[in-house]
């Protein structure tokens, strides 16, 4: 017998909305894994994915699929930021179409499940992994077996909760079959994404998948990650960067090296994306990601103060960072470093401790910060809900209207929290560079930054044009102001011939100049080929000129306020600096905690 089931995901919560890519964004492995074990157990399955989508048109075409196909069970997967809009659809659907079972699953259900089933008793929670427990659970609901026969559910009878024995998690990963990509993916999509793993060891109390990982790591093999890579490039020869989602993907090196390896000797050839912890990561892992196509590596750091990380429980240290980015110095893949804002502990000292530290790490390896730094969100389930549950400052309650998740707000409040961004920002990002403070807090990096933005890495091509104008405007001037004086034109340099450069800088009352060494540089050099050159081959005479002209022309222009930066700055890194400030508007006007 089979069942005809309606698998869904309700519209995010309205600030995060904007943010869904729909072309190459995130789409959920968990929904693509759960339709595939429901349809292999013989169950005619639909599948509406509907997190861009407004909240009544959502809504609105889940009723539609439910009467248009004849859907006999819903499933519907609630995260924390979607519960809202999957509120009002059960409550919908209930009202409308009381013959559908609606089945709930998802991080915020096997946290929150009895106050759900107390607000809606005639829903069933599935707790914790889905798959093994759905087929079960579909299993009961056509042969009309009792619902208590199944684990890992929860649902009300007579006048209370009733909680099944825990299911097992599933200890061979490579039994399920693969998750159903093609459900997500159009012709203009590039990214496919991947699960190796599952589950994390640690406890941070910003997080809530211990709550469903029990602490708990399970792998699967390298055939089976490989051979769903090698099915995604078959039925979507489009497929050109795969994300891997996993929730601690380096928590065996010899594993993901065995990855490594069989990528590489099936000969795929594409772009990989991972995240991890700064621990273990091995020399022989990274050289490994870096033969199979890894160009861009994820790590949590969260907080360069040793004391905050201590109190959320990183179980890392700033040593084990150091030396993380320093394995990947020398490759070609790129780093990002995540951080949060507001953890517990954060003071403007601890922050400082943050950007210096950050700084730091930046010159091991430079990696690019832009606008995006999260603030410390609180969610059910972690130790940090628990902390404000405990000030008296939030309860179960909140989760049941209609109101964001909050900010954490036991040490900050929201106007403490743009300040401390704002700083961060003007320490670390590339686009705070065109502001004094930014200028200022950075100035120590532009040698550094400049050599990665020309450098051979492909990666910082995307953010040369934002600073391509600059650059050359700077050469211009001091060529002009003859505070580097080229003598030879460059284009009629060619191998062989002598290229110099005279260094000036002059201050007042300091006429010294140095004379650099006469340099071969190849055919058809102009300005910027010659900046680019001088960079990528490190020709650190000319780039020490090179870092000084710049650095003057920017101290010129915030000390005159003559403008001549603004003249520059691209279009879009304006766009992009009036969408920041913006975004900090919003931010503050969250709501809080308080309110």
């Amino acid at each position: 017998m089979a069942c005809r089931f309606l698998l869904a995901t309700c519209s995010l919560a309205e600030k995060w909305r904007p943010t869904v890519d729909p072309v190459n964004g995130h789409y959920p492995l968990g929904m693509a894994s759960l339709y595939a074990v429901a349809e292999q157990a013989g169950h005619s399955v639909d599948l509406l994915y509907l997190v861009a989508e407004p909240q009544e048109r959502c809504t609105s075409l889940i009723l539609d699929t439910i009467r248009e196909k004849d859907i006999q069970v819903l499933g519907l997967s609630v995260i924390t930021d979607n519960r809202v809009a999957s509120f009002r659809t059960i409550e919908a659907v209930l009202d409308e179409c009381p013959q559908v079972r609606v089945i709930l699953g998802g991080i915020h259900v096997s946290v929150m499940y009895e106050q759900i089933l107390t607000r809606y008793p005639q829903v069933i929670a599935v707790r914790g992994e889905g798959e093994e427990t759905l087929v079960d659970l579909l299993d009961a609901i056509e042969t009309g077996r009792d619902l208590a026969t199944v684990p890992g559910i929860a649902f009300w009878r007579g006048d209370g909760v009733v909680t099944t024995g825990e299911r097992v998690q599933i200890a061979d990963l490579d039994t399920l079959p693969m998750p159903r990509h093609d459900l997500f993916f159009t012709p203009e999509r590039t990214c496919a994404q991947l699960m190796t793993s599952r589950g994390c060891p640690f406890t941070c109390s910003f997080c809530v998948l211990d709550s469903v990982s029990r602490r708990k790591v399970r792998f699967r093999t390298a055939k089976s990650v490989v051979d769903e890579i090698e099915m995604i490039l078959a039925n979507h020869p489009q497929a050109k960067h795969f994300h891997v989602y996993d929730d601690q993907f380096f928590a065996n090196n010899k594993r993901v090296i065995e990855i490594c390896d069989e990528i590489v000797r099936r000969g795929i050839k594409a772009h990989f994306l991972c995240q991890g912890r700064v621990k273990p990561i091995s020399r022989e892992l990274v050289l490994a990601l870096e033969r199979a196509g890894f160009t861009t590596v994820i790590l949590g750091l969260e907080s360069g103060s040793p004391e905050v990380l201590k109190r959320c429980n990183k179980k890392i240290e700033l040593k084990d960072v150091e030396r993380a980015l320093s394995l990947f110095a020398g490759t070609s893949i790129e780093v990002s470093v995540l951080l949060i804002i507001g953890l517990p502990g954060e003071t403007e000292s601890t922050l400082q401790e943050t950007i210096d530290f950050c700084q730091t790490l930046q010159k091991i390896k430079y990696h690019v910060y832009d606008n995006r730094i999260q603030d410390l969100f609180v969610y059910p389930g972690t130790e940090i809900y628990r902390n404000c549950q405990d000030a008296g400052r939030i309860d179960d309650d909140f989760w049941l209207k209609d109101g964001d998740c909050p900010r954490f707000e036991l040490d900050l409040d929201g106007l403490e929290y743009l300040h401390l961004r704002n700083r961060l920002l003007d320490g670390i990002s590339i686009y705070r560079l065109f502001t004094e403070d930014g200028f200022q807090a950075q100035r120590a990096l532009i040698p550094t930054f400049l050599r990665y933005l020309y450098g051979a890495n492909t990666f910082a091509l995307r953010y040369r044009e934002c600073f391509e104008g600059l650059v050359q405007n700077a050469l211009l001037d001091a060529l002009a102001r003859k505070r580097i004086e080229i003598l030879g034109h460059p284009e009629q340099v060619g191998p062989g011939r002598a290229f110099s450069a005279l260094n000036v800088l002059r201050r007042p009352g300091d006429e010294s100049a140095l004379l650099l060494n006469l340099i071969p540089f190849p055919n058809g050099l102009n300005i910027p080929d010659l900046v680019a050159y001088a960079y990528r081959n490190r020709v650190g005479a000319l780039t020490d000129a090179f870092d000084r002209a710049i650095i003057a022309y920017m101290e010129e222009a915030f000390a005159t306020g003559n403008g001549q930066l603004e003249r520059v700055t691209p279009h879009d890194a304006m766009e992009l600096r009036i969408k920041a400030l913006e975004e900090e508007v919003t931010v503050a006007a969250h709501q809080t905690l308080a309110g």
